[in-house]
């Protein structure tokens, strides 16, 4: 149950998130800035920690660096921008969804890439989930997809899945914390490349958001870039590890599907917002495949030592 609270926490931080950064978009502030600035911040946050607590943990086996990178550039860069690319060409609802088939890609990789064994409970909780997340998302009112939106939608969903097995995989050989940091390290470099610093729009940072709520004043996005960095970024990211430690990747990745129904709560608490009936039933089934997935119990869910080479010892 730990586990599973732990990812609860984190898609309501990662949802809570986006409301946050929902806000400081509607200054002007461009989603590729905000993410290149969370993820610098986090970044450096975790080295000062790093160094001042657990400075050994800084080395790196030339064995481990194609891991390290791979699971930064993945995790905290392609993901993000995959589901950007997503949201910019399809309505948020159904990229959301698409998003989220990330668990359906954990389970077959398991059944049929790694011969594993799959609860059939598993398969009922993806069905459960993704019928939930259909209704909540209200996937009946988008009309014609476009195409390169439903890809990128999809290979969002695969990195997505990449990301939670080496998450799972990595944590064989370092601890969640130093492997977040070394996450966040390459993918800063990698945002860096892709959006170079001295053309970082600093001067936005001074703008002032729309009150969240009615009687409550406008925040400058800086103080929104620090709640992103430490309650919307570092805090989701390791309790999606200390997550993936305890229950691995396919129940992790099940209860991983709460964020959207998260995201429609915090919208009801803060912008408004309103369910209909048939969202409401759709966040009680996906909720009920939670609960299937909690108490599904099979062996070899999670990945061993050595499954992948890269990070061999």
């Amino acid at each position: 149950m730990v586990g599973v609270a732990m990812y609860l926490l984190a898609a309501f931080l990662f949802a809570f998130n986006g409301v946050i950064s929902k806000a400081a978009m509607n200054t002007g502030f461009d989603p590729v800035h905000l993410t290149q600035l969370r993820n610098a911040g986090a970044m450096v946050v975790l080295i000062a920690y790093i160094a001042i607590r657990h400075p050994d943990r800084f080395r790196v086996k030339r064995r481990e660096l194609p891991f390290l990178i791979a699971y930064g550039v993945i995790a905290f860069t392609l993901v993000q921008y995959l589901y950007f690319l997503t949201i910019s060409r399809l309505n948020v609802g159904i990229g959301t969804l698409l998003a989220f088939l990330a668990p359906v890609i954990v389970a077959l990789w398991m059944r049929f890439a790694k011969k594993r064994e799959v609860s059939n409970r598993i398969w009922v909780a993806i069905a459960l989930t993704l019928a939930g997340l259909a209704l909540v998302a209200q996937v009946w009112q988008g009309a014609t997809l476009d195409p390169l939106g439903v890809a990128a939608g999809l290979m969002c969903a695969v990195a997505l899945a990449v990301y939670w097995l080496l998450g799972e995989s990595g944590q064989e050989h370092r601890d969640a914390v130093s492997l977040t940091m070394w996450g966040f390290i390459f993918a800063s470099i990698t945002w860096a490349i892709i959006a170079p610093w001295w053309n970082f729009p600093w001067a936005d940072l001074a703008a002032t958001t729309e009150p969240l709520l009615p009687s409550a004043p406008g925040l400058p996005v800086w103080s929104l870039m620090i709640w992103g960095v430490l309650l919307g970024t570092i805090a989701p990211f390791l309790l999606v590890l200390g997550s993936l430690r305890r229950v691995g990747a396919q129940r992790a990745g099940i209860v991983g599907t709460t964020e959207p129904l998260w995201a429609a709560l915090i919208g009801l608490a803060l912008l408004g917002e309103t369910f209909s009936g048939m969202q409401a039933v759709g966040g009680l089934i996906v909720l009920a495949g939670v609960v299937v997935a909690e108490t599904s119990r099979t062996s070899g869910v999670a990945v061993t030592p050595g499954e992948f080479p890269q990070i061999r010892e």
